[in-house]
């Protein structure tokens, strides 16, 4: 039981690393707005219904299935004695240290790689241009080199005009690896022009602008951040199109998992946005400019209510205290926090094969309407039972 506890571990670490990171180490990065729906912020009596919550059974009706604990010394269930594949995966050597890489010691049995051959081809004849592009990304099967894989990827995103894929593209071409050839044919102003409204490429625009000590292109872009609707990183968008594959046979449920846990590893999502330039332009009050003060809440506004990630809704709340003195978003989003960071993750007790169903679920929920949404209901799932 304990090799198939590491197993299982090694294959969904790497999809719930966001929300983690975020729930045990985020500091209070974060004009008063109204509470999100379903999440009681009122501490007394969050503690209370989480405590509640917490308690209950799951219901049939809960797709997040957040409650099915059985003691760790209790016997074995049938639940416990599922087949879901988890035997069936590469092995890996037991690191010793934190620092040590983990290598592969064993191959994926037949079953294994047949499952992942079938999310391919489903992937691969795809209408939709992320499945495609998302087939090359976890490349099934080792068919090419890393270096072909990623240039087979970014050459897609150099003839799309869809902006996930293009972000995809972009995020590859500005991570820590070295650029693709194709990376020539990918620019910002490309991605600006095909993601109109979302604010995380005009970031970047703004980033680059203050690099090159460019006023002039640091006012153009300030001024298109404030007409932004939306800032979506598209996190996990690749690994939602694998997961969304869901075996109907829970025997490849841990194939997908680790498929999908590849995608997500391998999207190479571009750096951390540069919200420092914004900050700074917004900080001390927008200097006393009245007009840009209004700008700068305005873009805190849409952070907090339209960001497909956590990482932009916690700026939201230190770019109003930057431009206005107000801390009631951060003091919200730290209460919001909260009540989320109880019902994240399930508690020790569930079975593993519970385990990797829940989290595919919860890939394919994220991808489709982001982290922040996605983990509202799941808290609200349970704290409104």
């Amino acid at each position: 039981m304990k090799r198939k506890s590491t197993a299982v571990a090694a294959i969904v670490a790497a999809m719930l690393a966001p929300a983690a990171w975020w729930f045990v180490r985020a500091p209070a990065i974060a004009e008063s707005a109204a509470r999100p729906p379903g999440i009681d912020i009122d501490q007394p009596a969050q503690r209370v219904r989480r405590e509640a919550a917490l308690a209950l059974p799951a219901t049939q009706e809960d797709p997040w299935t957040l409650a099915e604990s059985p003691a760790p010394s209790a016997p074995a269930t049938a639940a416990e004695r599922e087949d879901c594949g988890i035997q069936d995966g590469p092995r890996f050597n037991k690191p010793l240290g934190p620092e040590d890489p983990l290598v592969q010691i064993g191959g994926a049995s037949a079953r294994f790689v047949h499952a992942q051959s079938s999310i391919d081809a489903a992937l691969r004849s795809s209408p939709d241009p992320l499945d495609r592009a998302v087939a090359d990304l976890v490349n099934a099967g080792n068919m090419r080199s890393e270096s072909g894989r990623e240039e087979a990827v970014v050459q897609q995103a150099a003839a799309t005009t869809d902006a996930r894929v293009y972000a995809l593209g972009y995020g590859m071409c500005h991570s820590a690896r070295a650029p693709a050839p194709s990376c020539r044919a990918i620019s910002l102003d490309r991605w600006i022009q095909l993601d109109p409204g979302n604010g995380i490429p005009l970031l970047e625009m703004l980033g680059q602008a203050q690099a090159r000590g460019d006023l002039a292109g640091m006012r153009a872009a300030i001024s298109q951040l404030a007409l932004a609707t939306r800032f979506d990183l598209y996190l996990q968008s690749a690994a939602g199109a694998v997961a969304s594959r869901m075996p109907k046979d829970d025997q490849d449920l841990a194939a997908v998992n680790d498929l999908a846990s590849r995608a997500f590893g391998q999207a190479g999502t571009p750096p951390i946005p540069p919200f420092h330039p914004l900050l700074q332009v917004c900080r001390d009050k927008a200097g006393g400019n009245e007009d840009l003060e209004r700008v700068c809440r305005s873009i805190s506004n849409v952070m907090y209510e339209h960001s497909d990630n956590l990482l932009s809704q916690a700026i939201s709340g230190d770019l109003l205290l930057q431009a206005t003195g107000d801390a009631s978003r951060q003091e919200l989003i730290r209460a919001e926090r909260a009540a989320l960071s109880a019902h994240w993750s399930p508690a020790t007790g569930f079975s593993e094969c519970q385990y990797l169903r829940d989290s595919i679920r919860r890939v394919v929920r994220t991808a489709q309407v982001g982290e922040v949404e996605a983990l509202r209901e799941e808290a609200r799932k349970v704290m409104t039972r």
